[in-house]
């Protein structure tokens, strides 16, 4: 053996020896895509069951397949770790329980649950205005629902864990009002949820907001930015029908609006309902499980390709719609976004944890 390859050898008995010894390395970390959307109301209002043109139930009946509802988001939504929507209705197969005291009763049957499945929806926020529509039999029937088809759900201190190589990153999901009902006790859930649960990050899912305003408001804000205070490393919020803003908060993302998505809830849209947008956020993990930071990636989207009538399909939008759907995200941000491109997305600065 010459000199050269005695020498080369050595090292490498030495590289082997160490690494035996050595941590793992912090840059050998986990990345988690998260893909969030808005307003899913799969059924619609209790009076329109025997309607014959135009609701969820009859285009369900056309196609004869729930795939259909989310196929045009399965170029984002099957393509990521994780989707979350908001599940804004109860999935019962009867209208017991019905509350006579609220304008809208929005209703799916059970079997829609397939639409979540069959759309690679992974999980659901039931923090909303309509989870109560058919009082405690119709969201026991939803959670119960969801339980059988592997679905898990946020609602107020129900929360869920999604977890990749280890790594785990908590939900919570809560309407406004009920939120603020809660108040101090925020700061305890989310720490339990990370100090008992080993959660390395926590997401706030918030159902607020004045509807069809395409500007966020100050309650929303401050409701928000307490989450955020209290733990929360982000805020995804719904509620508007509107797409609305970003905001960059003590170093985490607020999101104040993702709009509606496949929203049965509106046979004929207002023009502002239709922009939507589907939002992924990338969050960065070291190798030892500590959260670094989060990205955003907007993808803008409609909520159906006809008008006046929806058709329940949202999809991808390019072009003058997407430029619009950006205007609209910009003019609620206080700082300057990213542009849009295609087949990319419109992909924002990285946001490091302090």
């Amino acid at each position: 053996m010459t000199k050269t390859a005695k020498k080369k050898g050595s090292w490498l008995a030495l590289i082997l020896a160490l690494s035996l010894f050595a941590p793992l390395s912090l840059a050998e970390g986990t990345d988690i895509l998260f893909s969030f959307a808005g307003d899913c109301t799969l059924g619609g209002d209790e009076s329109w069951m025997n309607y014959s043109i135009g609701t969820f139930k009859v285009m369900a009946e056309e196609q004869g397949d729930y795939a259909y509802f989310l196929e045009k988001a399965q170029p984002h939504f099957a393509k990521d770790d994780f989707t979350i929507v908001n599940l804004e209705g109860v999935l019962a197969d009867s209208a017991k329980g019905l509350n006579p005291s609220t304008k809208w009763n929005f209703r799916g049957a059970t079997e829609y649950v397939d639409i979540l499945t069959l759309g690679s929806v992974e999980a659901v926020t039931l923090g909303n205005n309509h989870t109560a529509d058919f009082g405690k039999t119709g969201l026991a029937s939803t959670k119960e629902t969801l339980q059988q088809a592997g679905i898990p759900f946020a609602l107020d201190e129900e929360t869920f864990i999604l977890e990749k190589e280890g790594v785990k990153v908590g939900f919570i999901g809560f309407y406004g009002p009920t939120l603020r009902r809660y108040g101090s006790k925020l700061p305890g859930l989310i720490s339990r949820m990370k100090n008992e649960e080993g959660c390395a990050a926590v997401v706030l899912m918030y159902h607020g907001g004045t509807q069809y305003r395409v500007k966020h408001n100050k309650q929303q804000q401050e409701d928000m930015r307490y989450a955020i205070d209290s733990g929360a490393d982000l805020v995804i919020g719904h509620h508007p029908h509107a797409l609305q803003g970003i905001e960059v908060y003590n170093n985490r993302n607020i999101v104040y609006s993702l709009g509606n998505f496949c929203y049965g809830g509106n046979r004929k849209p207002r023009e502002v309902e239709y922009p939507s947008m589907v939002m992924q956020v990338r969050m960065r993990f070291d190798g030892a499980g500590q959260y670094l930071a989060q990205q955003l990636i907007i993808h803008p989207y409609e909520i159906s390709a006809t008008r006046p009538r929806n058709n329940y399909q949202p999809y991808p939008v390019t072009g003058d719609k997407a430029l619009a759907a950006m205007e609209t995200i910009q003019a609620d941000t206080p700082f300057p976004l990213n542009p849009w491109a295609e087949g990319a997305g419109a992909v924002q600065e990285e946001v490091t944890a302090r």
